[in-house]
C-alpha cells in the first residue's frame, strides 16, 4: 500500500487544472465504428452502418454468417490502445487537458486502424465466402475474395468519434 501526501492548497491552479482535466476525461467517450449520420452509400442502398451491423451479427434468414469486426479488433489491440489511453490519463493527472485530448484522439485512431486492418487479418476466423457469393462479387467487379470487401466503402467508413458521455 502506498501513502502519498502532498501539500496542496484548495485554490492551487495546478490542482484546479488537474481536477478539470480528470472531470473532462471521466465524461468523455472514444467510440470506434460507423456513425449512422455519416454513412451513406449510393442513393437507395443500405447504409454502411446498417451493413456493418448485419455482417457483424449475421443474418441466418439471409444466409449471412456473423463476421464481427469492431469488438474483436479492439480486443486484439487492447494493450496498444490501453497504453495510449493510459498516456491520456497521465496527461489529465498532470492537468494537461490538451495532451489528454491529443492522446484520446490517438487512441481513437489506433482503434480505427485496428478495425480496418481486421478485415484482412487471417486470425479473424471468418467463414469463407460461399461459391455463389464469390461469383456474384466477381461479376460486380470485386478483385478480392475477402469477406466483407467489395468496394471497400464499408471498411473505409470506419472511423472514431470523441464525444461527451451520455447519461
Amino acid at each position: 500500500m502506498f501513502n502519498i501526501t502532498a501539500d496542496v492548497k484548495e485554490n492551487d491552479s495546478a490542482l484546479q487544472a488537474m481536477q478539470a482535466a480528470l472531470k473532462e476525461l471521466e465524461n468523455t467517450q472514444v467510440l470506434v465504428g460507423i456513425p449512422e449520420d455519416d454513412t451513406q452509400r449510393q442513393e437507395g442502398q443500405i447504409s454502411n452502418a446498417a451493413l456493418l451491423y448485419i455482417h457483424s451479427n449475421g443474418s441466418p434468414k439471409q444466409g449471412i454468417p456473423a463476421r464481427p469486426v469492431i469488438e474483436p479488433a479492439l480486443e486484439l489491440n487492447k494493450e496498444r490502445i490501453g497504453t495510449v489511453i493510459g498516456t491520456a490519463t497521465k496527461a489529465a493527472m498532470a492537468g494537461d487537458t490538451a495532451g489528454m485530448r491529443e492522446n484520446l484522439g490517438k487512441a481513437g485512431l489506433a482503434g480505427q486502424s485496428a478495425a480496418k486492418q481486421y478485415f484482412n487479418n487471417p486470425s479473424n476466423g471468418w467463414p469463407p465466402l460461399k461459391p455463389q457469393t464469390a461469383k456474384r462479387k466477381e461479376k460486380k467487379g470485386a478483385t478480392v475474395e475477402t469477406p466483407l470487401i467489395d468496394t471497400g466503402q464499408m471498411q473505409n467508413a470506419i472511423t472514431y468519434v470523441i464525444r461527451k458521455r451520455e447519461g
